[in-house]
């Protein structure tokens, strides 16, 4: 399992991410502690231009995953600004012959656990929506959609339907690394 964090600071989707993959084995990155730099769409202009940053090494080291956890805050009732660049940079991907990217996708699992302060279970489905269509138009598929509320630091362990959800996820993904483990 991949889990990408896409917070600009340690709260409340942090917290649950935690949560989520205790005591299950999985590489994660947080976006904060990167350098991703917003792509230059030049499909039709000659194509992509190299960008020193930390983009390659972060896709190269998801692409080894079958599972994907995408956590994020829920801004503007979207992703936040850091997921959005990494995603948008997904455009530059699917153009490198090297990497695969396209092919590499396929079947693969997205998960997203998101939290926002406004009533985001109506609210975030926006973003349910567009992580399903980004999932599909890839090849792979949405699997896992948690929504949770919380605003301030320490809100969402208030909500208790999200960690009801947080740790049914943790037992199904747990019992699929256990499945890998003892067959792989």
């Amino acid at each position: 399992m991949y889990t990408i964090y896409g917070s600009s600071r340690k709260g409340n989707s942090e917290w649950l991410g935690v949560r989520a993959f205790e005591g299950i084995p999985h590489v994660s990155v947080d976006l904060a502690n990167t350098m991703i730099q917003p792509v230059e769409d030049r499909r039709h202009h000659g194509g992509f231009l190299p960008i020193g940053d930390d983009y390659r090494r972060i896709v190269e080291e998801m692409l080894e995953h079958d599972d994907i956890v995408f956590i994020t805050p829920i801004y503007w009732y979207s992703m936040s600004t850091k997921m959005k660049l990494f995603i948008d940079r997904f455009s530059e991907s699917l153009r490198d012959e090297d990497l695969r990217f396209r092919e590499r996708m396929q079947g693969k699992r997205f998960h997203l656990i998101a939290v926002g302060g406004d009533d985001p279970k109506e609210k975030g489905r926006a973003l349910v929506t567009q992580f399903d269509h980004i999932a599909t138009f890839l090849g792979a598929r949405l699997e896992t959609a948690i929504l949770a509320e919380g605003n301030a630091p320490g809100d969402v362990e208030r909500d208790t339907v999200a960690l009801a959800e947080i740790d049914a996820f943790r037992e199904k993904m747990s019992k699929a690394w256990l499945i890998t483990i003892r067959c792989g």
